[in-house]
């Protein structure tokens, strides 16, 4: 059982974490097509220009830089091919063994060799049993120099009426740098030259998925618009105030609530950080084309004056019935996840001997403060 300090920073280093996951798995978003179209140079002579700039990274220990190199590099290459393993390695030398399983067993599903596809299953189960205990946040870099020489390369491709390479390309300076202005405008009509139409509305609704909020996203939306039923909406709501609100990774602009928000149809994991109180809590749902969610944090706040002896409390967790969390005395005043209709939830309250100790069914309703007393 954590204390409220304690659970605040772990789900700070998550919700910072995940949005540098989000960052980085961009690059991958319906690469279906970028796998399987003809190019008229060999994809290692395509991407080249970036295999000895990931080594340099990798080298010099600049973990985040190489990771977003070698993901561009994937994107160009396939996911079973010796810069995925190189991939793997970097989010496992940056502690991310999720990102680093997950790489070992997309790996393991293109590659032809049964060896090697043995060996990266067994590692990609040790990374997800075994996870770095000492993990930190990451925040990989935006590499907009890279990135616009892809899309230089990749503009010429398209003059020259090379669409595959195009693609390809694009798809390289769109993994090196998922916001940069414009590119959108050129993968789309690069999809079209391809008679991919319905691939250019799958790569817009999986860059709108992942970033919400992006630069781009507002363009996306727009694109979509005229095809029925390819956007969703969500609501965000919560009890009390949230400092920040994360979702999918990206912090969202502006102030609670935020109604009628377009989205793409997709999963959703919304955090809401309130540092005041040491609250930090996760909610997700999932939307299809054309419906609408909502995701409200359910919280309160509980006063510690348990005094005479001092006194600590542990609250039962709505989600988890019969698991506690304890708040800790950071503060007198802390966080804490309710029941939506104020359910009674159980608490435990204690001395720091051990010697007092009362079990209690409460309820609590949403946005109150609860005051607990002997």
């Amino acid at each position: 059982m954590m204390s409220g300090l304690r659970r605040l920073h772990t789900a700070m280093c998550v919700a910072v974490a995940t949005c540098a996951v989000t960052l980085g798995s961009i690059g991958a978003a319906h690469a279906d097509l970028v796998d399987s179209v003809k190019t008229s140079r060999s994809r290692a002579e395509i991407s080249a220009f970036l295999a000895a700039k990931a080594e340099t990274a990798m080298k010099k220990g600049d973990r985040e830089r190489a990771i977003v190199l070698y993901q561009a590099l994937v994107t160009a290459r396939g996911p079973a091919s010796a810069e995925a393993k190189e991939l793997a390695k970097a989010w496992t030398l940056a502690g991310q063994s999720e990102d680093a399983a997950r790489v070992w067993e997309e790996y393991a599903s293109a590659s032809s060799d049964p060896a090697a596809k043995t060996e990266a299953l067994k590692e990609a189960e040790r990374l997800r049993t075994t996870p770095d205990p000492f993990r930190k946040q990451i925040q990989l870099p935006t590499l907009a120099a890279e990135a616009k020489d892809a899309f230089k390369r990749g503009r010429a491709a398209f003059k020259k009426k090379q669409y595959g390479d195009a693609l390809v390309y694009f798809h390289i300076g769109y993994a090196l740098a998922p916001d940069l202005p414009g590119f959108l405008r050129e993968l789309g009509a690069t999809y079209d030259k391809l008679q991919a139409k319905d691939k250019k509305i799958d790569f817009y609704r999986a860059y709108l998925l992942r970033r919400p909020f992006g630069k781009n996203a507002d363009e996306v939306r727009k694109e979509l618009a005229g095809h029925r039923g390819t956007l969703a909406t969500l609501n965000l709501e919560s009890s009390l105030p949230c400092e920040q609100v994360w979702v999918n990774g990206q912090m969202v602009p502006g102030k609670m609530p935020q109604k009628k928000l377009i989205v793409a149809p997709g999963r959703y994991k919304a955090f809401c950080l309130n540092r005041q109180y040491e609250f930090g809590r996760f909610e997700r749902t999932t939307i299809g084309a054309g419906g609408e969610a909502t995701i409200k944090f359910n919280w309160a706040i509980i006063e510690n004056r348990l005094e005479n002896p001092l006194g600590r409390i542990k609250i039962e967790d709505p989600d988890f019935p019969g698991e506690m969390v304890d708040l800790g005395v950071s503060s007198p005043k802390l966080g804490a996840l309710v029941h939506a209709d104020g359910r009674a939830l159980k608490l435990i309250v204690q001395d720091d001997s051990g010697t007092r100790v009362e079990e209690r069914s409460i309820r609590i309703r949403p946005g109150e403060t609860f005051v607990v007393k002997w």
